[in-house]
């Protein structure tokens, strides 16, 4: 894998997601997000999540930043009670057996809350994986995980 396309990207999310902290109305500016049905095949859904495609208020300032990665990037949302820490336990442990390795904040000299990237190659590709675990505005016992893939096409020289 190019080492220098997953840390161009993530520096690329870091700046724009501290702009969509402090910017609310930057999400209309950027475009929206739509999350899509079905799983990814190298990625498996969270036991006992259930998918759905709604929008939740406040998510999609955070999620239009990725707009501004060149690359395709897809998203599927999901719902669980289960806690931040189990599901992000749960994907670290599962997503080795599907190629994936995580990119750790101490390696790419970022810090993150609530999420994890990992990264893979597929073919001649790069690809970068996001998740983010969100508390729901209005029922305390429930998350959103989100989960993004992005194909990476940033073009670096050799």
């Amino acid at each position: 894998m190019n080492s220098l396309k997953i840390p161009l990207a993530l520096s690329v999310i870091v700046i724009a997601l501290i702009a969509a902290c402090c910017c609310s109305g930057l999400g209309g500016l950027l475009g929206g997000v739509e999350f899509t049905t079905g799983d990814f095949a190298d990625v498996p859904s969270y036991p006992g999540s259930t998918q759905t495609t709604d929008s939740v208020s406040g998510m999609e300032a955070m999620m239009a930043v990725f707009n501004l990665i060149p690359g395709e990037a897809k998203w599927k949302h999901y719902t669980t009670t289960d806690s931040e820490d189990d599901i992000l336990d749960w994907y670290a442990e599962e997503l080795p057996s599907q190629g994936w390795e995580e990119a750790s904040s101490e390696d790419m000299e970022i810090s993150y809350e609530n999420g994890a990237f990992y990264a893979k190659t597929v073919g001649d590709t790069d690809v970068m994986l996001f998740f983010l675990v969100l508390p729901d505005p209005d029922d305390s016992d429930l998350n959103h995980i989100l989960v993004g893939r992005i194909e990476l096409d940033i073009q670096t020289e050799d």
